[in-house]
């Protein structure tokens, strides 16, 4: 392994991939619904129940985020992977994403939020926060709506034989775990 001091940007910024990816949903002025895939998120807190995701200024979503109340985060399965991929092809900005991609589109019941379809699981987030953190934003929600696929969890757990995440190593390669699960719980 090399040693390499950073005084800037570095090179390379991906080893914490893989990292699933999650499809942020938000409505456009004039409800039009918007969806763009980020792999920077994450839970925050369990009480109250917090969740972020991590957008650069430099995207559409961004701005549609600053200004909503709410937004929605969904998590597909590997068999979603193309299609995740033209929904980050494509900038709202300048094309109707659910129109020119014929996404179906799923209504919030907790917020007035999109979700994409196909998911195995999705929150509903009121937005709570935004914290600059360096060249992204930090846009933070309190979970006021779950929707899963039951059968894709086992207990407390994703079953990753039912529900494969999808996985992103970086330069649009996808993968997905392996069905094999370590359980050290009941050693």
């Amino acid at each position: 392994m090399r040693f390499c001091e950073v005084s800037s940007r570095p090179k390379r910024f991906v080893h914490f991939y893989p990292a699933t990816v999650v499809v942020i949903g938000v409505y456009a002025p004039g409800g039009r619904a918007n969806f763009m895939p980020a792999v920077w998120h994450g839970g925050l807190s369990f009480d109250p129940p917090l969740f972020g995701v991590s957008v650069s200024p430099k995207r559409y979503t961004h701005g549609l985020l600053k200004e909503a109340e709410a937004f929605s985060v969904s998590m597909h399965p590997f068999k979603q992977a193309e299609q995740i991929q033209k929904i980050g092809t494509v900038s709202g900005r300048e094309v109707d994403k659910v129109a020119a991609l014929g996404l179906e589109v799923v209504r919030g019941r907790a917020l007035e939020v999109p979700i994409l379809a196909g998911a195995y699981a999705a929150y509903e987030l009121e937005k709570t926060d935004r914290i600059t953190t360096g060249d992204h934003d930090l846009f933070i929600g309190r979970l006021r709506g779950l929707w899963e696929d039951e059968a894709a969890f086992a207990e407390n757990a994703i079953n990753p034989g039912l529900a494969p995440s999808l996985l992103y190593y970086g330069r649009y390669r996808y993968g997905r775990p392996e069905p094999e699960v370590l359980d050290l719980e009941g050693r």
